[in-house]
């Protein structure tokens, strides 16, 4: 009996699975001679599809609407919609908060479909995506301590740099670039930012962008500056910077600070160069000091180096030698 009653299930459970296709999620297709999982296929038309899988993500079911991005691929991938379809899935991407995810979907709209309509709305959310990515930024170095906090400006970096590759040489192109010295210049990388600020000025002349980034060139140049232990070329470009921010902008409500800053620049200059004086005096080269010392006075007239200066050079004229508690004393 227990091997009949064995042998009855079995037979049951065979007749279920046989039976289950016929209904439900599976059918039999002809033109494949298989089962098909309905779940699996398409609406009957491109368009169809296209539309199931947007209103999924309308009504916020992204797990769903992008489920049904991927039919579309799979059996709409010629059809007029194929564009519509991508910019969706970069659509869905974003809304789940995916927004480096979203930026790779949108720009296969250009690299797969180089002649589709959607053109100008894949540049606007590329925008739409740095622009997050650079808040984010922003809010993560309010914070005392955040692991990889400069990450999502470094994704928005990327993120612009889709837009300059997109369209190279446009006014898009440079507030993109503009917006990649800024992100840089957060980051408190000063150099690449000078680089990235230079080539909106350079590339773009004719921009709106031109006097952002030639203000910003300036103070990344200030932001590099050494002491005056240090090499003092930043501080000169800094000098050289504001100096054609000035000239090609002199209404700017920010010339004045640039001038305050300028000042400094030049006083840190200076007191290297007079540094260089009181090392020869020290040395008891005083021809070599004497010289040093009338460039500083000479050349940094402005500055309250150039003061200290003209008191050494008072105190040993050129007539006279030296005494070496003078020189002491004088350094």
């Amino acid at each position: 009996m227990r091997r009949g009653a064995r042998r009855f299930f079995l037979i049951v459970a065979a007749l279920w699975w046989v039976a289950a296709p016929a209904s439900g999620q599976w059918t039999w297709t002809p033109q494949t001679g298989r089962w098909i999982n309905v779940k699996h296929m398409p609406k009957e038309t491109a368009e169809l599809q296209y539309e199931y899988a947007r209103s999924a993500m309308l009504e916020k079911d992204y797990k769903k609407a992008l489920r049904e991005t991927n039919k579309f691929t799979r059996w709409y991938s010629d059809t007029e919609y194929a564009d519509d379809n991508q910019f969706l899935r970069g659509e869905i991407r974003l809304e789940q908060g995916n927004i480096r995810e979203a930026a790779k979907e949108l720009q296969k709209v250009v690299t797969e479909y180089p002649d589709s309509e959607l053109y100008d709305k894949v540049i606007e959310k590329q925008y739409e995506i740095g622009d997050r990515l650079y808040e984010k930024g922003l809010k993560n170095r309010g914070k005392w301590w955040k692991p990889f906090h400069n990450r999502p400006l470094k994704h928005a970096i990327e993120a612009y740099g889709l837009v300059i590759d997109n369209q190279p040489f446009t006014n898009a192109a440079a507030e993109a670039q503009y917006k990649v010295g800024l992100c840089q210049f957060t980051r408190k990388d000063y150099v690449p930012a000078a680089y990235d600020y230079r080539r909106v000025i350079e590339d773009y002349p004719d921009s709106e962008w031109v006097k952002e980034a030639s203000y910003g060139l300036a103070m990344c140049y200030h932001k590099a500056s050494l002491p005056a232990d240090y090499d003092q070329t930043p501080s000169e470009l800094t000098m050289s910077a504001i100096d054609g921010f000035v000239e090609r902008f002199p209404e700017d409500p920010r010339v004045e600070e640039l001038k305050r800053i300028r000042s400094d620049m030049r006083e840190t200059i200076a007191r290297q160069r007079l540094q260089t004086a009181e090392y020869y005096a020290k040395r008891r080269e005083f021809n070599a000091a004497r010289l040093s010392y009338q460039v500083v006075v000479e050349q940094f007239a402005d500055t309250e180096a150039a003061g200290e200066a003209q008191q050494w050079l008072t105190a040993n004229p050129a007539s006279e030698t030296p005494r070496f508690g003078q020189a002491k004393e004088s350094s």
